[in-house]
């Protein structure tokens, strides 16, 4: 029985899994199950030399966005034959900081179902071609952990205690299991505080420039939704930090084992130490086809049905297939903390309530269940107690942008104004820097309360920074630019404000009130102090 494999699925990646598979054999991985999405050119001949040693083993598997497929068919066919299974992809690579063997760091976490590893993106490092180099020497620059996509984690499980992939990131498993973090903290979805004291997912996201091109026409493994362009721009600004952990454990590597090749690029090197390692004999037998079980079908049919009720705003809905889910998975504490958000925007605070004591009881002081109580602290207007919580998860993960805004929220409801700018102002800063990081319904509500304070306080300019960063934070939403040009107008820039109106008119040509606003300075003037008067409190 192996200790450690990784699972993978890919399309056309050929050129980049030698690299990928040298790399982690040197980690102390056993064996790799690789799954062929369609690649041009077949994995098998490309991986015929790692195949004939016993390193990988590679399985056709045809389909779009069939990444959870995939995970779930691994897991149930060759999870009997490891102690620990990563998922992982060929743009990410586990970076031990204690050890440079994984199987040394998984030992001291045997007693839970997973450990959930931190990502770190990276950025292009202004390639814009693929480097010679590969990867891990080309790319250098990432993000710093407090990015939101660094709350992002990837998954190592012991499969005899998985019941199902719930996501990419994340798994549903047995009763009285769990995953933990590096720190023993609980983790129960796909995001949570970035913490790499032992180890890291260096995720190389964005690649050179036409790389991402590529990646963009290839499309997704978990989802038919694009990768979006301004998400390689956002991570490519803000990878400024230099990160050579990963190259540094190579170097250890090559002087403990004498390799001194001076000539040789990193990948030779890689590659010449990885094959002076051998796996041990396994007798496993590949499936003649892949076949997916009826209870992942049934599982994926209903996570589709939940996705299409969110998006049709169907409350009702939404609450039927949580509570089929949890017939299914009856300790999945992110259904009970999602139903007793569907419970708060029903008006129902008693059946959320008794939703979150259940997860609670499940996993008591668990981010999650603390995540959903300082939510529906706020919308109960218990302001004291959703600090209080509020205060709980930042012991954990202190620079977490929601957790942020909720503590901020608290504090206005306590009309505690001066600490709640002293935070606020930031967080909204921060997230209109990153794209937007905040959800709308939370950035938008902020910015509104915080601007219409200082608006009240006659504080034009101070406003005006809010609504620019809330513009930032929703970008494309007219509603959002109206409010800018509000307090433009207040500050006495009516040169920006015609020039946001102007904005707000490319995005909507039709909309009547930005038509009306443009036609006259002086109808544009009145007009705008009649819609837009500040409000002493927004209902949320």
């Amino acid at each position: 029985m192996d200790y450690l494999s990784l699972c993978l699925i890919c399309k056309d990646e050929n050129d980049y899994l030698p690299e990928w598979l040298d790399y982690h054999i040197l980690m102390g991985v056993d064996r790799f199950y690789i799954y062929d999405n369609e690649s041009q050119v077949g994995l098998r001949e490309t991986l015929k030399e790692y195949i004939d040693l016993g390193w990988a083993l590679v399985m056709d598997i045809p389909g779009k966005a069939i990444q959870l497929d995939a995970y779930d068919h691994c897991l149930k066919t060759f999870g009997a034959n490891t102690r620990w299974m990563g998922f992982i992809d060929t743009d990410e690579f586990l970076v031990p900081k204690t050890s440079l063997d994984l199987k040394e760091l998984l030992k001291s976490y045997e007693e839970y179902a997973g450990l959930a590893v931190s990502s770190l993106f990276f950025g292009s490092s202004r390639y814009q071609e693929r480097p010679a180099v590969g990867q891990i020497a080309a790319y250098t620059l990432r993000t710093h952990p407090t990015y939101f996509l660094n709350t992002f984690v990837k998954s190592i499980v012991q499969p005899a205690r998985v019941l199902i992939p719930e996501s990419p990131h994340e798994f549903a498993f047995k009763e009285n299991s769990w995953c933990v973090n590096e720190g023993r903290l609980r983790v129960d979805f796909q995001h949570f505080p970035n913490h790499i004291e032992k180890i890291q997912l260096n995720h190389y996201f964005c690649r050179s420039a036409g790389e991402f091109k590529l990646k963009s026409q290839r499309g997704r493994g978990d989802t038919s939704a694009p990768w979006l362009q301004n998400r390689f721009e956002v991570v490519n600004q803000l990878a400024t930090y230099p990160d050579k952990t990963l190259l540094e454990n190579l170097a250890r590597l090559f002087e403990e084992a004498n390799l001194h090749l001076e000539s040789s690029s990193l990948l030779e090197k890689m590659a010449i130490l990885a094959r002076k390692r051998r796996p041990a004999t396994l007798d496993i037998t590949l499936p003649a086809q892949v076949i997916f079980r009826a209870e992942f079908v049934a599982c994926m049919t209903a996570n589709r049905q939940l996705e299409d009720a969110e998006k049709r705003g169907d409350l009702e809905e939404r609450k039927l297939v949580l509570l089929r889910k949890l017939r299914v998975t009856p300790n999945r504490v992110n259904y009970y903390v999602s139903l007793a958000q569907v419970f708060l925007e029903l008006k129902d605070p008693v059946n959320a309530w008794q939703g979150l004591s259940q997860a609670w009881k499940i996993a008591p002081n668990s981010y999650m269940v603390l995540f959903g109580m300082a939510y529906y602290f706020l919308r109960v207007e218990n302001f004291l107690m959703a600090e209080s919580t509020c205060r709980l998860l930042l012991d954990m993960g202190p620079h977490d942008l929601n957790v942020l805004a909720f503590m901020v929220e608290a504090m206005i409801g306590q009309e505690r104004w001066d600490e709640a700018l002293k935070i606020g102002v930031p967080v909204v800063d921060l997230a209109g820097t990153l794209g937007g990081e905040l959800p709308d319904q939370i950035s938008v509500n902020l910015v509104k309360k915080l601007a219409d304070h200082l608006l009240e306080q006659k504080d034009y300019a101070g406003a005006m920074r809010l609504w620019e960063a809330g513009v930032k934070c929703r970008p494309g939403d007219v509603n959002t630019l109206l409010e800018l040009v509000q307090v433009m107008l207040c500050n006495g820039d009516k040169v920006g404000a015609r020039q946001r109106l102007e904005q707000a008119q490319s995005l909507a040509p039709q909309n009547e009130t930005v038509l009306a606003l443009l036609r006259t300075d002086a109808l544009f003037v009145r007009q705008v102090g009649a819609l837009h008067e500040p409000r002493k409190r927004w209902n949320r």
